[in-house]
C-alpha cells in the first residue's frame, strides 16, 4: 500500500509542456527550436509545425530556456502544474548574428529587412563602428568592398571620388542623408563620401530603380547615410588616426538623452600634405583641409510626438597640381596649380506624430547652401547652391496594406559670383512631386509593392513613374524578389563638367533622360550543424536609358547634348555570407555589360569593370583581438573607344586590440601597392601645360594606418 502510494504520489507531481514556437515578424512555424528545463535533462525540439512537447517535469517554479539559431534566446518561469493545459504560443524575435533586425529607413515601413519586397542591402552599426578606426576619414573604402558598387577617383588633383552602380555613371547613383536627397547639380557628390563612418548609423543601399519615395534620379542605385540618434546612458568616443601619407584624422562622437530631450554631436577633422607618389611631379594626394561639426536635437515632445533638429557645415580646402608649385608657390618654371574650396551648411526638421498605430504623419524639411571656389592655374570661379527638400507623408496601414502617401517640393537655385566671365549662367529649377505606394500583404507568402509618382518641372516637363515589386517567401530560409520601375534624370551642366572657361549653358534643346529597370534577386539561408550560417544572394538587373546627356568638348566650347546613342546596363550579382562561431567569410562576384549602342557600333561603358570579386575573411575574440583580411579583382575595364585597361588586385590587412574601453587598430590599405601609373603614365605633356589621363585604377598605392579608438 505505501509503496503504491509513493508511486501514486509521484505520478502526480510529473507535468506535461505543450506549446508552439513561431517567428515573432513573420509569424511561421520555427523547426528546430530547442525547449530544455534548467538544470534537469529534460528537453525537445519543435517539430515541422512548431509545437514542442516535454514530459516528466516536476511540480513547482522551473525555468524552460527557449533558443534556435538565428533568434534570441527566451527565458519562460513557470509554476507547475500549470493552470492552463492549451499549448503556450512562443515568438521568438530574429538576432541573425549576420542579419541584425535592423530599421530600414529607407523604405519608411516597419519591416524586417528580410522581408521586405524591395531588395535593401544595409551596412550597420557594427560595420561603421569598426570602419571608423580602419579609415576615419571617409565612407568610400567601405562601400567600396560591396561587389556592386565601384568608386571612381573622377580628378587626381581634387582628390574627388564618386559612386557609380550597375555599370552606369556616378550621375544615375542618387545620394542621400538622413533620407534628404540634396546632393545633386552643382553641389553633387563633391565631399558626400568624406562622411565619417562614427557618425553614422548605418548605410542603407538600394540597387536598381528606386523612384517612388525620392524622384526620378535613382537609375543605377539610391544610397542613403543614416545619422546616430541619442542613447540613454550618455556616452562619447574619440578617433585618432595618422596614415603614411601624411594624413591625420581627428573625430569624435557625443550622445546622451534625459528626460524628453535628447542630443548628438559630431566634429571631425582631418588634414592631408601633398603627395607625388609616383615621381612624375604632380600629386597623386592633393593637400587638403576637411573640417566637419553636426550638431542634433531630440525633442520627445510626448510618446506621439517627436521632433529633430539638425545643423551640418563641413568645410574643405584642396590644392593640387605641380608638387613644386605646391609645396612653394607657382612660377614660370612650375606655373600649374589648382586650389579649391568648398564649404556646405545643412540645416534639417523632421517632425513625427503618430495618430494611432496605424497612422503616423511627417513632415520634413532641409535647406543647404553650397559654396565652391576655384582657381584653376587663372581660372577664377565662385559659385553657390542654395538646395532644399520639403515633404509630407501620411503612413497608414489599412488590414493588410501599408500605405504611404506624400507630396514633396525640391529646389535647386545656382548663383554665380567672383568669376571669370564664364560663359554658363545661372540657374533655377524646382520640382513639385507627389507619390503612393502601397505594401500589400496579399497573401500569407507573397507580398507586393505598389507605387506610382508623378513630378512636375518648371524646366524639363512632367514625369509619370510607375513601380511594381513582388516578394514571394515560401520558406523561412528561401525568398524570391522581382522589382520592375521607371526613373528620368533631369539635364544639368554640372552633372557631366567642373566649371571652365569654355564651358556654355546647357542647349533649349535638351532633353531629360528616361529609363525603366528590372531586378531581380533570390535569397537563401540556413543553420547546418547548429554553428555554421549560410547565407547566399543571387541578383539581376538590367537598365535602359534614352537621350543620354553627355558632353561634346569637339568644338571651341564646351557643351552638352543629347547622345545619339542608348545606354543599356544588365548583369548578375552574387555573395555568399558564411559565420562559425566568430568566424565570417563574404564572397562576392559581379558581372555587368554595360554599353552605349549607336547605330552603328557599340562602345563598352567606360570605367565599368566587367568584372569585380571580393572577398573578405574576419575572425575576432570578443572583447580582446579582431583581425580581418579583404582582396578583390576588378577585370576587363575599358575607358574612352573601348581602349582596354589593365586588370587590377586589391588586398588590405588589418588586426586590433581592444583593452577595455580603448581599441587600438593597425591597417594596412593596398598591401600590393597596387597603382595606376605602373601601368601607364597619369599624365601627358608639358609642366606648363600638363594633359591629365583619365583615372581608371588606384593613384595612392600602399597606405598603412594607425589608429585609436576611446570609448568615454
Amino acid at each position: 500500500m505505501l509503496c503504491f502510494v509513493f508511486a501514486s504520489f509521484g505520478a502526480m507531481s510529473q507535468n506535461v509542456f505543450k506549446a508552439v514556437v513561431h517567428d515573432s515578424v513573420t509569424h511561421e512555424a520555427l523547426t528546430g527550436a530547442v525547449v530544455n528545463v534548467e538544470n534537469l535533462n529534460i528537453a525537445a525540439g519543435s517539430d515541422a509545425n512548431g509545437n514542442v512537447v516535454l514530459n516528466n517535469i516536476p511540480n513547482g517554479k522551473q525555468k524552460l530556456l527557449v533558443s534556435m539559431i538565428g533568434y534570441r534566446k527566451m527565458i519562460l518561469a513557470l509554476e507547475f502544474p500549470l493552470s492552463n493545459s492549451t499549448p503556450m504560443l512562443i515568438n521568438m524575435a530574429n538576432e541573425d548574428n549576420e542579419l541584425d533586425v535592423v530599421m530600414v529607413s529607407t523604405m519608411r515601413t516597419n519591416s524586417r529587412i528580410d522581408d521586405l519586397p524591395t531588395k535593401v542591402e544595409v551596412l550597420g552599426q557594427e560595420e561603421m563602428d569598426e570602419e571608423s578606426t580602419l579609415v576615419p576619414g571617409n565612407v568610400s573604402s567601405i562601400l567600396g568592398d560591396l561587389s556592386i558598387i565601384t568608386i571612381q577617383r573622377t580628378n587626381q588633383i581634387n582628390g574627388n571620388d564618386a559612386i557609380r552602380m550597375q555599370g552606369l555613371d556616378s550621375k544615375y547613383t542618387q545620394i542621400m542623408r538622413d533620407g534628404l536627397p540634396l546632393y545633386g547639380g552643382f553641389s553633387g557628390s563633391l565631399g558626400v563620401l568624406s562622411i565619417p563612418p562614427l557618425n553614422l548609423k548605418q548605410v542603407e543601399i538600394i540597387k536598381g530603380s528606386a523612384s517612388t519615395l525620392y524622384g526620378g534620379g535613382a537609375i543605377g542605385g539610391l544610397i542613403n547615410f543614416i545619422s546616430k540618434t541619442p542613447v540613454d546612458t550618455p556616452n562619447a568616443t574619440i578617433s585618432l588616426n595618422a596614415t603614411t601619407l601624411k594624413e591625420a584624422n581627428f573625430n569624435a562622437f557625443a550622445s546622451g538623452k534625459k528626460g524628453k530631450v535628447g542630443a548628438t554631436l559630431f566634429a571631425g577633422a582631418n588634414v592631408k600634405q601633398a603627395v607625388d607618389i609616383n615621381g612624375d611631379g604632380f600629386t597623386e594626394v592633393p593637400a587638403n583641409e576637411n573640417y566637419m561639426v553636426n550638431p542634433r536635437l531630440f525633442f520627445y515632445i510626448n510618446k506621439q510626438t517627436d521632433l529633430v533638429v539638425g545643423l551640418s557645415s563641413n568645410y574643405n580646402n584642396s590644392t593640387g597640381g605641380d608638387i613644386a608649385a605646391v609645396q612653394h608657390g607657382a612660377d614660370t618654371a612650375h606655373p600649374f596649380l589648382q586650389k579649391e574650396k568648398t564649404f556646405r551648411n545643412t540645416a534639417d526638421l523632421v517632425f513625427t506624430h503618430q495618430f494611432s498605430e496605424k497612422n503616423n504623419l511627417t513632415f520634413k524639411t532641409a535647406g543647404s547652401s553650397f559654396q565652391r571656389d576655384i582657381d584653376y592655374s587663372g581660372f577664377m570661379f565662385n559659385g553657390t547652391q542654395y538646395s532644399s527638400y520639403t515633404e509630407l507623408n501620411d503612413a497608414l496601414k489599412i488590414k493588410n496594406h501599408n500605405i504611404i502617401v506624400g507630396l514633396n517640393l525640391i529646389s535647386e537655385n545656382f548663383m554665380l559670383s567672383n568669376s571669370n566671365a564664364p560663359l554658363f549662367s545661372n540657374y533655377n529649377y524646382y520640382t513639385v512631386g507627389s507619390f503612393v505606394q502601397d505594401d500589400w500583404q496579399a497573401f500569407k507568402k507573397l507580398s507586393f509593392q505598389l507605387g506610382v509618382r508623378y513630378d512636375v518641372h518648371n524646366t524639363f516637363g512632367n514625369f509619370f513613374l510607375p513601380r511594381v515589386s513582388m516578394f514571394y517567401k515560401p520558406t523561412n530560409k528561401f525568398s524570391v524578389r522581382l522589382a520592375v520601375g521607371s526613373g528620368y534624370k533631369t539635364p544639368n551642366l554640372f552633372d557631366i563638367a567642373d566649371p571652365s572657361p569654355n564651358l556654355s549653358s546647357l542647349p533649349n534643346t535638351i532633353q531629360s533622360e528616361n529609363s525603366y529597370g528590372v531586378n531581380a534577386d533570390i535569397n537563401y539561408h540556413t543553420v547546418i550543424f547548429e554553428k555554421l550560417s549560410i547565407q547566399i544572394n543571387q541578383a539581376f538587373y538590367y537598365s535602359n536609358i534614352t537621350h543620354p546627356v553627355v558632353i561634346d568638348t569637339s568644338g571651341a566650347l564646351v557643351t552638352a547634348r543629347n547622345g545619339n546613342f542608348v545606354v543599356n546596363s544588365y548583369g548578375t550579382d552574387t555573395y555568399i555570407r558564411f559565420a562559425y562561431d566568430e568566424l565570417e567569410l563574404y564572397l562576392g562576384y559581379n558581372h555587368t555589360e554595360a554599353t552605349q549602342n549607336y547605330d552603328a557600333a557599340t562602345y563598352n561603358m567606360p570605367f565599368n569593370p566587367k568584372d569585380k570579386f571580393s572577398a573578405t575573411l574576419a575572425y575576432k575574440i570578443e572583447g580582446k583581438w579582431r583581425m580581418g583580411v579583404e582582396s578583390s579583382n576588378m577585370a576587363n575595364q575599358y575607358i574612352y573607344n573601348n581602349k582596354k585597361v589593365n586588370n587590377i588586385w586589391f588586398m588590405a590587412l588589418m588586426v586590433e586590440r581592444k583593452f577595455n574601453r580603448v581599441g587600438i587598430v593597425l591597417n594596412c590599405e593596398n598591401v600590393l601597392d597596387t597603382r595606376q601609373s605602373k601601368y601607364s603614365p597619369s599624365i601627358e605633356g608639358t609642366t606648363k601645360k600638363p594633359v591629365f589621363m583619365p583615372v581608371w585604377g588606384p593613384v595612392e598605392g600602399r597606405v598603412i594606418n594607425l589608429s585609436i579608438r576611446i570609448v568615454i
